[in-house]
C-alpha cells in the first residue's frame, strides 16, 4: 500500500482513502479529489441475511401478452431461488392492487404461488403509488434489524391512478427507507416513467433496473435477487469531517437528515464507492489547522448479517504542499481518475437526456461527443456513447431518454467489482455476477 492512501480493517470491510494526486497547492483554482471505497473482500464466507420480500407486479392493460408472461417467469424463478429462511410476497395492481401472495416462507411459497400466477390476467390503469403501498406494508412488520425488507416494483406505464405527484411518492419511499423498507424499481419497454422510477429508487435505497423488452427482464431480477443474496453490508452511511466545510459529495448519493450520506448496500467481493472534493487552498488550511496534521477523514457505520451496527474510520494522511508546476507534472490515480471521469459522464449524460427532451437533438450529439473526448481512455464509457449514437441517429427519444437517464443512474450508485480494473470486454463482464457488470446498453440483456 502507498503512503498516499490508509486503510482501516475490520473483517470483511477495509475503508480507503486515496486522493487523485499525493500532495496539494496552495490554490484555489483546483481541487483536491479523493476516492472513498468501502471493500467486502470475498475471502471469507459471510452470514446471509435472510429477505423479506415484496414483489408488486403491475397488471395494467399494456402489460397483456408477452410483458406479463415475462413479469410471471420471472415472479416464478424469483420464488424459486430464495432461500428457506426467507419469506415473500406478491402484490399485483391495476386500478386496484390486491395481493397475489400474502408474505410466506419461501419454502410454502413455491408451492403454493404457480397456480395465482398462472391465473394472473391484465385488467385496467396504473397505480403505482397504490401496488408500492401495499408491498411496503406487507414486510413493514419485519423490520427490526436481522431480516432484509425489500419491495421490488415492476412498471411498465405511467401512474395515473392514486398518487401521482412524483415528490410526494419519493418523499414516502424516503420514509420508508429510513425505517428499514428499502426499494428497487423494475421498469419494462418504452412507457414507464423513468423519473420517477430512477427517483423512487435513489430515495429506497435500492436498485434502478429496466428492461427495454420483455425477454430483457430476466437479467433484472436476476441482478436483483444475486445481489440480495450477498449482502455483506447494509444501511451504510458515511459521514465526512475536515476542519472546513467546503468539503462537497460529487456522486449523488442521498443526503440524510442527520448529515451522513448513505450509500449502497455492499455484497462479499464487491465495493461501493463515493468522491468528495475541496477546493485546494481550503485543503491547504484545513490540514494546517488539524492537531493530526490532515485534511480529510470518514466515518463509516453499517450493519452486518444480523443487523449489528459496526463503525470504521479511517484518514488521509499528511500531504505535502508543493507548487503549481510540480503538481501539475505528478501523475493522477488512474482509479480516482476513472471514477471522476464516470461522475462527469453522468452529469453530460442528463444534461443529453434533457436536452432531447426538449427536442434539441443538436445540443444532445454535442454533449455526447463531450462525454465520448472525455472518455476516450475509459472503455466501459465509450461503449454506452458508441449505442447512444445510434439512437440518437435514429431519433429514437424514448429510448434514449431511458438509457442516459439509467445510465447516469448507474455510474453515480453503482457497486463494482472489488478492486475493478479498467479493462472492459463482452467476455469478462459476462463472467461477473449480473449485479456487477458495466453495460453499454442498459435495458438489454448481456453486455
Amino acid at each position: 500500500m502507498s503512503d498516499t492512501q490508509t486503510t482501516a480493517a475490520a473483517p470483511e470491510l477495509d475503508l480507503i482513502l486515496t486522493p487523485l494526486k499525493p500532495a496539494l497547492i496552495d490554490d484555489s483554482r483546483n481541487t483536491l479529489d479523493v476516492l472513498v471505497r468501502l471493500v467486502a473482500r470475498g475471502n471469507a464466507p459471510v452470514q446471509r441475511t435472510p429477505l423479506s420480500l415484496s414483489l408488486v407486479i403491475d397488471r395494467s392493460g399494456s402489460m397483456n401478452g408477452a410483458r406479463l408472461a415475462a413479469a410471471k417467469a420471472c415472479a416464478a424463478d424469483l420464488v424459486g431461488r430464495l432461500d428457506a429462511a426467507d419469506e415473500v410476497g406478491i402484490v399485483i395492481y391495476d386500478d386496484d392492487v390486491g395481493t397475489l401472495l400474502p408474505l410466506t416462507p419461501a419454502c410454502q411459497a413455491r408451492q403454493h404461488v404457480g397456480s395465482p400466477l398462472a391465473n394472473l390476467d391484465t385488467g385496467g390503469s396504473t397505480d403505482l403509488h397504490g401496488g408500492w403501498l401495499a408491498g411496503a406494508r406487507q414486510v413493514a412488520p419485519r423490520t427490526g434489524g436481522k431480516r432484509l425488507c425489500r419491495v421490488v416494483l415492476l412498471s411498465d406505464g405511467q401512474a395515473n391512478q392514486g398518487e401521482t405527484d412524483p415528490d410526494r411518492i419519493c418523499e414516502q419511499v424516503r420514509q420508508l427507507a429510513a425505517s428499514g423498507v428499502s426499494t428497487t424499481t423494475v421498469g419494462l419497454g418504452e412507457g414507464f416513467n423513468e423519473q420517477l422510477m430512477t427517483a423512487m429508487a435513489a430515495a429506497g435505497q435500492g436498485n434502478a433496473l429496466y428492461g427495454d423488452r420483455a425477454e430483457d427482464l430476466a437479467e433484472a431480477f436476476e441482478s436483483e435477487i444475486g445481489l440480495l443474496s450477498h449482502l455483506a453490508w447494509r444501511d451504510v452511511r458515511v459521514q465526512s469531517g475536515s476542519a472546513t466545510s467546503r468539503w462537497r459529495m460529487l456522486n449523488d448519493h442521498t443526503r440524510n437528515a442527520d448529515g451522513t450520506w448513505t450509500l449502497p448496500s455492499v455484497a462479499t467481493g464487491a465495493e461501493a464507492w463515493a468522491c468528495f472534493s475541496v477546493p485546494m487552498d481550503s485543503a491547504v488550511r484545513a490540514q494546517a489547522r488539524s492537531r493530526q496534521g490532515k485534511a480529510f477523514h470518514v466515518t463509516v457505520t453499517a450493519a452486518d448479517a444480523l443487523g449489528q451496527r459496526h463503525t470504521f474510520k479511517a484518514s488521509l494522511p499528511s500531504l505535502p504542499v508543493v507548487d503549481t508546476a510540480h503538481w501539475h507534472a505528478m501523475p493522477a490515480d488512474e482509479l480516482v481518475s476513472r471514477r471522476l471521469t464516470e461522475l462527469q459522464a453522468a452529469r453530460l449524460q442528463r444534461r443529453a437526456r434533457q436536452a432531447v427532451e426538449d427536442g434539441d437533438w443538436t445540443q444532445a450529439e454535442r454533449l455526447l461527443r463531450e462525454v465520448e473526448a472525455l472518455a476516450a481512455d475509459h472503455p466501459w464509457i465509450l461503449a454506452t456513447v458508441r449505442q447512444m449514437q445510434t439512437l440518437l441517429a435514429q431519433r429514437d427519444g424514448m429510448r434514449f431518454g431511458k438509457e442516459m437517464a439509467y445510465a447516469s443512474f448507474r455510474m453515480n450508485r453503482r457497486l463494482t467489482e472489488a478492486d475493478e480494473g479498467a479493462v472492459f470486454s463482452e467476455l469478462l463482464e459476462s463472467s461477473k455476477a449480473a449485479y456487477l457488470r458495466r453495460k453499454g446498453y442498459q435495458g438489454r440483456s448481456g453486455i
